[in-house]
């Protein structure tokens, strides 16, 4: 019995799940999180705050999350449904209170729809800006912002798949984030 193709596509699934790991944390990281989400296909979401965590493995097929308390937490990759750091069930960050920063996109990478919540204390018209890597301009929408946690979803079906930028500009304020489409 031959168990070469099989253990070559449980390789190549823990090399694209640390690579999407990896670009998530690279993606998320300037958005201050410290906080990890992970959900499962049976619908179990468990957070753990990244001060806690030693370690975070993948061992084939597998992710093994070692906690400084001493506490191992071990999940099948197949099972995982999206590793995160922010809440996707309701895409809003425990820091989106604060002053910068509070710009989230999700889902990240993303299909079709791209959520975009963000925190306002003021009532006003903003700029809804999407960038390819070139620098151009490849989607503009004026919005009009609320008192408060807005959240607005743009149609990117048409943009081919790639990596490009998210910003959010009004008069006084500018943010910028990274997202995939695939």
């Amino acid at each position: 019995m031959n168990c070469l193709p099989k253990m070559k596509k449980m390789k190549n699934q823990k090399l694209k799940f640390s690579a999407l790991l990896l670009l998530n944390i690279g993606l998320t990281g300037v958005q201050a999180q410290n906080t990890l989400y992970l959900k499962e296909k049976a619908g179990n979401q468990t957070a753990f705050t990244l001060s806690d965590v030693q370690k975070l493995t993948f061992p084939t097929g597998g992710m093994i999350v070692n906690k400084n308390d001493g506490n191992t937490n071990t999940y099948v990759l197949s099972n995982i449904r999206y590793l995160n750091f922010f809440d996707l069930s309701t895409g809003v960050s425990q820091f989106a209170n604060q002053e910068s920063n509070n710009l989230l996109l999700f889902p990240n990478p993303a299909t079709n729809e791209l959520k975009i919540s963000f925190q306002s204390t003021e009532i006003g018209n903003l700029q809804i800006i999407i960038i390819d890597v070139q620098g151009k301009v490849l989607h503009q929408q004026t919005i009009n912002s609320q008192n408060g946690i807005n959240l607005f979803t743009i149609n990117i079906a048409q943009l081919p798949q790639g990596l490009y930028m998210c910003r959010l500009q009004n008069r006084n304020k500018l943010e910028t984030i990274k997202f995939l489409k695939n």
